[in-house]
């Protein structure tokens, strides 16, 4: 035999030897590895809420602890359950989150698990070495069980910086290797041939296919504190450290002969650490370090690497630190306190509403270089008069009083009255340097934004609850008088009348009902009684039932209104405020014209600018157009059987909302929005004559109840009536009709559960409703005052007589219970629009993305026909079979799609942070809904 097939054989034979090597290690730690599904109910520091995966590894078999990454444990809020290979599932609390480095650990109670030996893997930091082979076991790509090779390639890299608002690492290494790992390989153990972890997956770097691992040094420490019951000391001096190379730190200022004694002291080191971020304010600063500072000696030792600087750090927290850095030729010496860190964590979260609210953490103010001070609000726009506020700010002071902690914040809440509207100052985090300080005004209502502080208690996993109760009734609102502005624009001036009658409109939308998507809104109205404070306002600007309307004047005064009519078809509201809070205002109420447009028409319209300044344009009337707007899934509100009024000035399509006037100042029409398909906003005149009759009923203090034949419909040519089988004497009916439009009305769909579906048929031609021609909208009004019509329908070529009752247009959803994260109601009006059947009387309208109901599989638009197995054929019986379920276990829930697809899913309840609620709708109550 040759030497060359000698030496191929042996090295076929030792890498056969090392495969089964790595297939014994892979085979006895494969069980130590689980699969860990977590969900962040709220916003908290740089984390979002979320429903997520991850990886984590058994380092404690009999304590049942598990190791991962502190971006899994999180620094707020969690809940998070174990899956093991063989699927055995366990819940976890959170023990321990680092308040710097990224790991945590998890906690199992071990007794549970009945099917899997459980073996821990050893922490082995002294093992992670350039050219070692490793394997990572993990949850890779949201897989069960990823396995991935390679060797280790770097040991002492730099952390990466990963972006604001995301979690950042500082003051250690970290270890490179190609492994390519992708999303739920976050925790995956890094582990040698012998079976021991020597890192732990961070991050991951997609451009160069590579993944960055931390050191389990500090990792290591942590553990051997919590098996010992002992705190986990962790110090810091507010300031940060990179690792330069010896190149780069002679270049700053280090001389031949420190550099040979730090090369001396500190064998295999390449480099020192320099001076990145000093802190405002911090121990750092104040102590005088400054950055490019290079870090050559604590108390006397050199300090070269950062195993040996947390070291000193964690080992003296209150202590005084004696520290030696190079600055240009200067060897200088400070004295530094050494803080403790888990101080500038924060551990209590203050929620109003939806509003999270913070002690501003070391981890923003690090990445922001910012002091850490202040209160940061996430999702401040749930309580701020300001529509775009989602961005996280820093508040600075409520009330005008300065507000430094969440203590500061709960005592001045606790004198702000219920919706009482108070100043608040407000910069970005980012702009700290920038003096872009931000004013504005906050109004919390205790029925939206209930107030309750939540404290991290690591002996139960979860952050124990206060609600804040005892505070401050509604005030009594003064009244505003209010002087107009001179008119500036000469045309508008002479609608003066008009112009004190247009005010702005914001809506903030606290719960997703009714297939509502959006959080606020801010538009125009107009007054249409100044008596009784009636306001007139586009639909897509009050879009829900459930909502916080208020109404500005001259853009002076504010006031609190309340939706008191949507027309169910038609784009338009109405909202009222009370008139004593204008005390002796001059307002005016728009005078409504009887006359109808038509083509040809000179008109003037009356807007406002995007100043809030009137504008006056002149058009004429091109056009009268049916409004034909496309379904959404989930469905949503949009208009249907309505016409809108086209002029032929292109200016006017800048405007959302205006009044159209005729030649002595009287309305004809009102400009308003509507959407016509997801992404696509039109605009057009609403006829007045549409919202008569709902004004003169809430002007006699009733209900507007209009009947409705509950259908859609659209117009269609006479010629494709006569193609259908229109017969030649209709067709010369209605050519001798003196009516502009030859067309007539063809059914596009009847609505699910009213008395017309199954009367009338899709693609059935409306002939005559109670023997006069349907030419135009106004044909059809008869619907709204008859309980009954006689219908002509033109039906497979042949003409058919049809009695049709009517149904009324009640409000569908009176009331709403919230349920493991989801909302439910009865099936609102534009579902029963764009469905044939109704399998229940229970309707899924919104589901929180972290929640358990979002995980097992609730979507919006399912309906819940059984909860464990008992039958819910409407809401009540949902709200009494949800109100039976047990906290903390899983609960059967039918459900069939909006595709018609039935289903069988298993969510699981956690009352603590999604408990079961019920709110109703009461026009007696001060905001139109109250919880029970």
């Amino acid at each position: 035999m040759s030497s060359n097939s000698i030496t191929a054989s042996a090295e076929a034979t030792a890498s056969a030897a090392a495969a089964a090597s790595w297939q014994d290690t892979i085979e006895s730690k494969i069980n130590s590895v689980v699969s860990i599904k977590f969900i962040r109910p709220f916003m908290f520091e740089t984390e979002s809420c979320s429903t997520s995966q991850a990886t984590g590894f058994i380092v404690d078999a009999s304590n049942g602890i598990i190791l991962t990454n502190r971006h899994v444990v999180s620094a707020g809020p969690i809940v998070a359950r174990a899956v093991f290979n063989n699927q055995e599932e366990v819940e976890l609390k959170a023990i321990y989150r680092d308040p710097i480095h990224d790991f945590g650990f998890f906690k199992f109670d071990p007794t549970l698990i009945k099917h899997t030996k459980l073996e821990e893997i050893a922490l082995f930091p002294e093992g992670a070495k350039v050219g070692v082979d490793i394997r990572v076991i993990g949850n890779n790509a949201g897989q069960q069980v990823s396995i991935l090779a390679s060797s280790i390639s770097l040991i002492d890299r730099n952390v990466p910086e990963l972006g604001e608002m995301t979690y950042n690492d500082s003051n250690t290494f970290y270890i490179q290797a190609s492994t390519n790992g992708s999303g739920g390989s976050s925790g995956s153990p890094m582990i040698n041939i012998a079976g021991q972890a020597v890192a732990i997956v961070s991050a991951g770097l997609k451009k160069a296919s590579t993944d960055l691992y931390l050191p389990l040094d500090r990792v290591k420490c942590a553990l051997e504190c919590i098996q010992a019951q002992t705190e986990v000391k962790r110090g810091t001096i507010q300031t940060t450290f990179q690792y330069r190379s010896y190149d780069r730190v002679r270049r700053l200022g280090v001389s031949e002969a420190v550099e040979n004694i730090v090369r001396q002291d500190t064998p295999g080191g390449v480099g020192m650490m320099v001076v990145r971020t000093v802190l405002p304010e911090g121990p750092g600063h104040i102590a005088g370090l400054e950055e490019g500072d290079v870090l050559y000696c604590i108390n006397g030792k050199t300090v070269a690497h950062f195993v040996l600087l947390e070291e000193l750090l964690d080992n003296n927290v209150g202590q005084t630190l004696d520290m030696t850095v190079i600055r240009g030729n200067t060897s200088v010496d400070v004295k530094v306190n050494v803080q403790d860190l888990h101080m500038l964590q924060p551990s209590q979260m203050l929620q109003i509403g939806g509003t999270i609210m913070t002690n501003l953490s070391f981890q923003l103010a690090n990445y922001y270089r910012v002091p850490v001070s202040g209160v940061i609000a996430n999702w401040l726009f749930c309580i701020l008069e300001e529509v775009n506020a989602i961005q996280p700010y820093v508040l600075k002071s409520i009330n005008g009083k300065p507000v430094d902690n969440i203590s500061q914040v709960i005592d001045v809440i606790k004198t702000i009255g219920n919706n009482e509207c108070v100043p608040v100052k407000y910069f970005h985090i980012s702009d700290y340097y920038n003096n872009s300080l931000t004013d504005g005004s906050i109004k919390i209502s205790h029925l939206w934004n209930q107030v309750a502080l939540y404290t991290r208690n690591d002996h139960t996993g979860l952050w124990d609850t206060e609600e804040i109760t005892d505070l401050p009734p509604a005030r009594d609102i003064e009244p505003t008088n209010v002087i107009f502005p001179a008119i500036r624009n000469a045309e508008a001036a002479m609608l003066e009348n008009v112009v004190h009658s247009i005010v702005k409109v914001k809506c903030m939308i606290p719960i997703f009902i009714e297939g509502n998507v959006n959080r606020a809104n801010v538009g125009y109205g107009a007054i249409v009684d100044a008596e009784k404070g009636l306001v007139v306002v586009g639909r897509e600007t009050v879009a829900s039932t459930a909502c916080r309307v208020t109404i500005t004047i001259a853009g002076t005064a504010i006031i609190p209104a309340r939706l008191i009519f949507q027309h169910p078809t038609i784009s338009y509201a109405v909202v009222q405020y009370d008139p004593k809070h204008l005390g002796t205002t001059k307002v005016q109420a728009i005078k409504l014209s009887d006359r109808a447009l038509e083509a040809g028409d000179s008109i003037r319209m009356l807007a406002m600018s995007k100043n809030e300044t009137p504008v006056c344009i002149g058009a004429k009337v091109s056009n009268i157009l049916p409004i034909e707007t496309l379904t959404f899934e989930p469905p949503r509100w949009r208009s249907i059987n309505a016409e809108a009024v086209q002029l032929d000035n292109p200016t006017a399509a800048n405007y959302g909302f205006g009044v159209i006037v005729d030649e002595n100042g009287d309305a004809q029409a009102l400009w308003l929005e509507y959407i016509k398909a997801k992404k696509t906003i039109c605009v057009g005149g609403m006829p007045v004559r549409t919202l008569i009759p709902a004004l003169r009923a809430l002007q006699r203090d009733e209900e507007p109840e209009p009947r409705s034949l509950k259908v859609e419909i659209h117009p269609i040519a006479i010629v494709k009536a006569r193609q259908a089988g229109l017969g030649q004497g209709r067709c010369d009916e209605i050519q001798s009709a003196a009516s502009s439009r030859s067309q007539l009305y063809q059914i596009k769909r009847a609505e699910a559960l009213s008395k017309a579906q199954g009367v009338l048929q899709e693609l059935d031609i409306v002939v005559s409703i109670n023997g006069k021609l349907a030419m135009a909208l106004e044909d059809f009004d008869v619907q709204f005052t008859n309980p009954s019509l006689e219908i002509v329908v033109l039906r497979d070529s042949q003409e058919h007589t049809l009695q049709v009752e009517t149904t009324e247009s009640k409000q569908e959803v009176k009331k709403v219970v919230s349920w493991a994260g989801a909302l439910f109601h009865a099936p609102h009006k534009t579902v029963l629009q764009q469905t044939n059947t109704v399998p229940s009387g229970v309707y899924c309208a919104d589901v929180a993305f972290s929640s358990y109901s979002y995980e097992y599989g609730m979507e919006e638009g399912h309906w819940v026909t059984h909860v464990n197995d008992v039958a819910t054929p409407d809401i009540d019986s949902f709200e009494y079979a949800v109100n039976a379920c047990q906290d903390n276990e899983y609960v059967r829930v039918k459900v069939i799609s909006s595709k018609a697809r039935p289903n069988v899913l298993t969510i699981k309840t956690c009352y603590h942070y999604w408990p079961t609620r019920t709110l109703v709708k009461d026009q007696g109550a001060a905001e139109g809904w109250r919880y029970v």
